[in-house]
């Protein structure tokens, strides 16, 4: 499926990829081959290939024989450089922060923070965390270092201590529809970003995967209309729309697909190849 507006392959200089079901598949938890190869033709041809995820930068272990640029990570709350070297934070409010952990420490219910450098995890041995992470093909050996959020409920100042966590996304495990809601009501200045049922990604708002772009395009020196966006979940939809070529995978569901310009093949089919074939490689 091709979108009526006219798209103009030969300005491309950036292309924006998500992960998990887009470069790597799910079902598999493998990198088809024609990937890593069309991957390495784009940068070859001059193209900048930033990975665009949900996924924090220590979650990397099995993304083997990709090479990129930089990385937007935290659905846009985090990017890094090449070397994993910070561009960007955006950390969340504090008391949303405080109010999150505060409420999970209570009701003992898992929850996963990401910072710049450390990972929290509240009961991590939770058969929803490690759901998550095999999820995308890790386990929690794989992630690093990890600790509980400190005790709020018992802090002399729950602020301050959050505002020293850093935190720049959650990972909650709950429900679209009331339980879902029951967090965002703790944490007015956030929203939710879903690309699978079991559990949702919270982020301060105003954050998302089209904010990623527009600050690897302020730091690298291209415009967003200059660049081509891949991806299958929901929380892909902002960076699709904002690309000059957004592209949904054939693995998506149809509300993706309605907002993208291009459909290509499933995953496991080569349709990231095939993507990037027909609109960056033909170009050079």
């Amino acid at each position: 499926m091709l979108s009526t507006k006219t798209i103009k392959t030969d300005m491309i200089k950036a292309i924006f990829l998500d992960i998990d079901g887009t470069i790597i598949s799910i079902r598999r938890h493998a990198i088809p081959q024609s990937t890593m190869e069309a991957i390495r033709e784009v940068r070859r041809a001059g193209i900048k290939v930033f990975l665009c995820t949900s996924r924090a930068k220590q979650f990397m272990a099995n993304i083997h024989g990709i090479e990129a640029d930089g990385m937007v990570c935290l659905t846009g709350a985090n990017c890094v450089d090449a070397d994993g070297t910070d561009i960007s934070c955006a950390t969340m409010y504090p008391t949303d922060v405080a109010q999150a952990i505060g409420f999970v420490q209570t009701h003992n219910l898992p929850l996963v923070g990401i910072a710049s450098r450390h990972i929290y995890i509240h009961l991590p041995q939770h058969p929803a965390v490690r759901n998550s992470f095999a999820t995308g093909g890790l386990t929690l050996s794989d992630i690093g270092p990890y600790s509980d959020f400190p005790d709020l409920a018992h802090a002399a100042n729950p602020e301050e201590t959050a505002t020293r966590l850093g935190i720049m996304q959650f990972t909650a495990y709950c429900l679209p529809g009331k339980e879902e809601e029951r967090f965002l009501t703790l944490m007015p200045h956030c929203h939710t970003e879903r690309w699978t049922t079991p559990f949702v990604d919270i982020v301060g708002n105003g954050t998302n995967k089209a904010l990623g772009i527009e600050v690897m395009a302020r730091h690298f020196g291209f415009d967003p209309t200059e660049t081509m966006a891949v991806g299958d979940g929901y929380n892909d939809v902002p960076m699709i729309e904002v690309a000059a070529i957004g592209v949904a995978m054939g693995n998506a569901s149809d509300e993706v697909k309605r907002h993208a310009d291009y459909v290509t093949a499933d995953v496991d089919a080569d349709g990231l190849s095939q993507a990037l074939r027909r609109f960056a490689l033909k170009q050079s």
